[in-house]
């Protein structure tokens, strides 16, 4: 009998003999698995296929066990079954030990899933995407590689259903300042000093509305008395200072018009929605950054998004 070009080949004591054919891949995702499952040669020949990789993700060991496929990570785990053969236990470590970046990793990332999401329909290419958020194509291809890795994006750089949003919200967020009076009409100088860019929204940077406020404009379900405290974002940390030293802090919840706070990537106050088209004086955030805010609250922020599908051309992604 032939070894059918096998690489290894296991003599079962009274049993058959079992041809072991070995794939090795960098990474073995639930994509790759899929893949490899639909290549499996079915032979009359006792062939099992094995998958050899330094990374072989919880998901895609169940694609290939459901395919009879065997695998071995090389942290530490092998899995064979076949004629007469039941292996599936855990191995010394092959591959030097190496710290995983998975996700979404670092300022970068955070940026990056962002306009990702902004656009799920888009298809980005690595320059392409390093140009949108000003950073050097390395970083964004290192940070595309945690979320590839992740299973958060796909082979194509679009975003993997609604995991990516869940996962940028997990990273979203930045420390609010409650101030005890707002910006208005005909403050001259104040104004020009606290960047708001109320003049050609969609072109400049500034303030933008966000968090309970900004949903009920945009037709959230969210209940909110018409004095509830505006909640801003502000271009930098100057700005948050200026605004904190100009508007006054809160002393007591009781004496807060508002809550300031810096935008947690720059597309926050770069891309905002003029406000005029929702019955408000203020550019709203983009409704992806109010989301983000709403999903913070794992009660009714999550209830809320629920039940929430904006407007067209946005595009929900949670």
């Amino acid at each position: 009998m032939g070894d059918h070009g096998a690489d290894v080949v296991i003599e079962v004591p009274g049993g058959p003999t079992v041809l072991i054919q070995a794939k090795s891949m960098a990474l073995v995702n639930t994509e790759a698995a899929q893949r490899l499952r639909n290549q499996v040669v079915h032979s009359t020949t006792p062939l099992l296929q094995v998958v050899v990789a330094p990374r072989i993700t919880s998901a895609a060991r169940d694609v290939l066990n459901e395919a009879g496929m065997g695998w071995l990570d090389l942290r530490g785990h092998l899995r064979l079954v076949g004629p007469g053969i039941f292996v599936d236990t855990a191995v010394a470590e092959l591959s030097d030990p190496a710290p995983e970046r998975l996700g979404v990793i670092g300022q970068v990332g955070v940026e990056l899933a962002a306009l990702l999401l902004m656009q799920p329909w888009k298809t980005w290419g690595v320059r392409e995407a390093a140009d949108a958020v000003s950073r050097a194509p390395s970083s964004v291809s290192q940070a595309f590689s945690a979320m590839r890795a992740a299973q958060l994006v796909t082979d194509e750089l679009e975003p993997e259903g609604p995991e990516l949003f869940w996962e940028l919200a997990r990273h979203w967020g930045s420390a609010r300042v409650d101030v005890a009076s707002l910006p208005g009409p005909g403050r001259g100088r104040d104004n020009e000093a606290l960047r708001l860019g109320l003049d050609d929204v969609k072109t400049t940077t500034g303030w933008a509305l966000s968090d309970s406020v900004a949903a009920a404009h945009y037709g959230a379900p969210v209940a909110i008395r018409s004095d509830h405290p505006l909640d801003f974002y502000v271009p930098d940390r100057s700005t948050l200072r200026r605004a904190v030293h100009l508007l006054g802090p809160a002393t007591s919840p009781s004496q807060r018009a508002g809550q300031v706070r810096v935008a947690p990537v720059p597309a926050v106050c770069e891309r905002r929605v003029d406000g005029a088209d929702w019955s408000t004086e203020w550019p709203l955030a983009h409704p992806l950054f109010v989301a983000l805010d709403l999903a913070q609250d794992p009660g009714r922020g999550r209830e809320i998004l629920r039940d929430w599908t904006p407007t067209d051309p946005v595009q929900r992604v949670w």
